[in-house]
């Protein structure tokens, strides 16, 4: 069983004047003022069975505060990829994190990075991507992407910041996706949802 490692791993420093800096160059696609909480990141990587084979997928990078728990959780580093968009970042991320994978790249090109990068078995997709805030064309290619990327034994993981899920019926019927939401992280700022997607009949 894979030791978890916390009492190993430095916790990242939260540079929260980069992650605003993010967002003032690039509202739509941070969507959020502050990075995600402690609570936040465990209750998202808690839904990541480490004991499942294949590459966890971490969407969103940003400050690492995800990176970290997913780490902590008993994820081996070679098993984990993450991708951010934002250069600057991306610089902040590989700082935090020497030695693991993590890609500067849009997930709109999610296809052809999971090429390149060699991955073809994904165990889990975790994202902190804001879909609900984005222009509708570019979140219809997001969730395409996302979709696309999702096997029958991979989760989807996502969070956001009301009730419903930020995948709707339409395109959970589009594909063959249902969800469930799983945990409310109340000591997030603002309280955050945690939705995890599966491939199947939507029952949402």
């Amino acid at each position: 069983m894979l030791k978890k490692q916390t009492s190993t791993l430095p916790r990242p420093r939260v540079r929260r004047h980069h992650f605003l800096a993010a967002w003032v160059r690039s509202p739509l696609k941070i969507g959020a003022l502050l990075p995600s909480s402690r609570g936040l990141a465990n209750a998202m990587a808690a839904e990541v069975d480490v004991k499942k084979p294949g590459v966890i997928i971490e969407l969103g990078g940003g400050t690492g505060a995800v990176t970290h728990a997913l780490l902590a959780s008993g994820i081996p580093p070679e098993r984990l990829v993450v991708i951010e968009r934002d250069r600057k970042l991306h610089v902040i991320l590989s700082s935090q994190f020497p030695g693991l994978n993590v890609l500067c790249a849009d997930v709109i090109d999610l296809d052809k990075v999971l090429i390149g990068a060699g991955i073809n078995r994904i165990n889990a997709i975790v994202s902190s991507l804001p879909l609900l805030g984005m222009p509708k064309p570019v979140r219809l290619a997001v969730l395409h992407q996302m979709a696309a990327a999702v096997g029958h034994d991979t989760a989807l993981i996502q969070f956001t910041y009301g009730p419903r899920s930020p995948v709707g019926r339409q395109h959970l019927r589009q594909y063959h996706l249902h969800g469930r939401r799983k945990k409310l992280v109340m000591g997030n700022l603002p309280p955050a949802h945690v939705w995890v997607y599966r491939k199947g009949q939507a029952v949402i």
